[in-house]
């Protein structure tokens, strides 16, 4: 690897570091390039950025993003509260779960865990205070399963996975899935234990008759946003429509559900929501375009190999070298998005993988648990910041029951993740017939 790689390297890890926004870093980097790189004509680097950025695929994330954004609005948010709150509101530390799950499918409909925090993190906070739950730990939960939004189809940094490496994004949407209801399995337990000695306010009891009216009425009214993902994913694994085209569907289905069903959307909060779809989707194209520069210069300088070289010089035991990425991939998670780990992890970790005998879709599954991990994880924890200020909380009264679920949760999922590769080829071997590198 020459200097000029190197110095471009530490550049973007630095500007990274102190806090400058993803697109920038990577523009800058790429700047550097075109000043100090020894090419002919580096005019290849601009044309493979458009070349990248002229994928049907990229279409399908700011659409979901759309789609999420109008369910949102409409007032889906509410309904599947109500829902999950009739069903385990009795229970226990009932709450905490239902802010579990209710993430999880909002993070089926929207594929962002910030508008999971959100969504679901103003509603849920200020009713779990009221309850008795420690406010740190209600918004440390909210934080903790929003990530289950990189996991559950239809999720951004899949499919950005899948674009990178050229992986198949049915695949992809697959992998996770299993992981996910492991984590989400995992936080309900740990919700038990950590609420015991909290002084909860119980509901008063119902019959059994009155409890299963409420969870039928409630259901009819959360009926259409619980349709939205089982017709996106419906449609895609049926093979019906590619992920692009579900993504449409999934636009023009929720406008009429939130206008004319919801009854929350108008004019009003549907051009905001436009407006914030194009701002995300206009840093995601500059992203993507200097990100797809760097990797191609990357690329021809052997950085992958060269990665590759250093972890083999440090040990030649798999379980080391799984290890040394997942730490690897913890670090970019602490500091980027999950689309920019995404971007910048891929290229580089793939090669590696890959020469250890790691399937692509496998490997998938490991970024995504990996990345979002990362997210939640101090100092820098940008999602957890970002929940904090949703919950009005600071980062010392939520920072211990984070490392709980963290290290209770997160960790283990990871390692059955990344060491059985079982749990995440499973349901793509199943569904859509996918056959793994090592078979």
């Amino acid at each position: 690897m020459n200097i000029e790689i190197l110095f471009d390297a530490i550049i973007l890890v630095v500007l990274l570091f102190i806090g400058v926004p993803a697109p920038l870093c990577f523009a800058a980097a790429a700047l550097f390039l075109f000043v100090v790189g020894d090419f002919n004509n580096a005019n290849f680097l601009v044309s493979s950025g458009f070349t990248k950025l002229s994928s049907l695929i990229l279409l399908a994330i700011p659409l979901y993003i759309f789609a999420g954004g109008l369910m949102t609005e409409g007032k889906i948010a509410t309904r599947l509260i109500d829902l999950a709150e009739s069903m385990m509101s009795r229970v226990k530390g009932g709450l905490g779960i239902v802010v579990i799950f209710s993430t999880a499918i909002f993070g089926a409909i929207s594929g962002m865990s910030t508008a999971a925090v959100a969504a679901i993190g103003s509603i849920m906070i200020p009713k779990m205070v009221e309850r008795g739950y420690d406010r740190g730990y209600a918004t440390a939960l909210v934080a903790a399963s929003s990530v289950l939004a990189l996991l559950i189809p239809p999720s951004s940094s899949m499919i950005l996975y899948g674009w990178v490496t050229n992986t198949s994004i049915t695949a992809m949407f697959l992998a996770p899935i299993i992981p996910a209801l492991l984590l989400i399995g995992c936080f309900s337990v740990l919700n038990y234990f950590l609420t015991r000695k909290m002084t909860l306010i119980e509901l008063p009891p119902t019959t059994l008759k009155e409890g299963a009216l409420d969870v039928w009425f409630k259901t009819k009214r959360a009926a259409f946003g619980l349709a939205m993902p089982v017709i996106i994913l419906g449609c895609i694994y049926g093979g019906i429509t590619t992920p692009t085209e579900a993504a449409a569907i999934a636009v023009v289905y929720s406008i009429p559900v939130a206008v004319f069903i919801y009854r929350g959307l108008d004019f009003k909060s549907f051009a905001s929501v436009a407006w914030k779809t194009g701002q995300i989707a206009a840093v995601l194209m500059i992203l993507v375009f200097f990100s797809s520069m760097l990797a191609r210069v990357w690329t021809m300088e052997n950085v992958p190999q060269t990665v590759l070289e250093f972890m083999l010089g440090i040990s030649d035991n798999k379980i080391i070298l799984l290890l040394l990425i997942n730490l690897f991939l913890l670090v970019i998670g602490m500091f980027l998005d999950d689309i920019s780990g995404v971007l910048l992890a891929s290229p580089m970790l793939l090669p590696v993988a890959i020469s250890l005998g790691i399937d692509p879709v496998h490997f998938g599954a490991i970024i995504g648990v990996n990345l979002g991990m990362g997210l939640i994880t101090p100092p820098t924890a940008p999602i957890l910041y970002f929940a904090g200020l949703i919950g009005n909380t600071t980062l010392p009264k939520m920072v211990g029951y984070t490392m709980i679920l963290i290290i209770f949760g997160y960790i283990p999922v990871l390692m059955l993740t990344t060491f059985i590769p079982s749990l995440s080829l499973f349901l793509p071997e199943l569904i859509i017939g996918y056959q793994p590198l090592s078979k």
